[in-house]
């Protein structure tokens, strides 16, 4: 069985595809970070492994951007404080709502720490119940949410007040 192109259980490579769209379309790709999930959901598959990861990407809008690396340092295993690196050990938290996917804040937090001062406003093109607003309102940014799925929107406000204390 072939859809437009690809084998029957063949990858699609849907996280890099979108960041190659992003930079057709002019953004900079300017980083990639793998979330490694320590208590990640057990698939039944028996004849690949268990996928315990997921891809993020940051992207600019411009060559010259706002980032602060000092807002999300890490104490390194040598001692004293480094750039945080590019894998995160995140564990998956629960949501009882209606989105099955939802990013912990601690995951989204350095992100926005980094990349956007107070003010400023961060995008999220994939907001679901909206963590990223609730993280991005909590630090003092805006947010902008784009989501195709219609029945997430009902759970954005409920979502980041208990992230932000904010009503929306």
């Amino acid at each position: 069985l072939e859809l437009d192109g690809f084998k029957n259980k063949e990858l699609m490579g849907i996280p890099w595809r979108f960041a190659f769209a992003m930079r057709d379309a002019g953004w900079y790709l300017r980083q990639e970070i793998i979330w490694s999930k320590p208590n990640y959901t057990p698939e039944k598959v028996r004849d690949r492994f268990v996928k315990s990861h997921e891809h993020i990407f940051l992207f600019a809008k411009m060559d010259t951007y706002y980032f602060d690396g000092d807002a999300t340092r890490v104490s390194s295993e040598q001692g004293g404080d480094k750039l945080r690196p590019s894998v995160w050990s995140v564990p998956v938290s629960t949501y009882k709502g209606a989105h099955f996917a939802t990013f912990p804040p601690a995951l989204i937090e350095p992100c926005v720490l980094a990349g956007s001062r107070p003010g400023d406003t961060v995008l999220d093109p994939f907001g679901g119940s909206g963590t990223t607003a609730g993280v991005a309102l909590k630090h003092g940014r805006k947010a902008i949410l784009c989501e195709l799925n219609p029945e997430y929107t009902t759970l954005v406000s409920s979502r980041v007040e208990k992230i932000s204390g904010v009503s929306l």
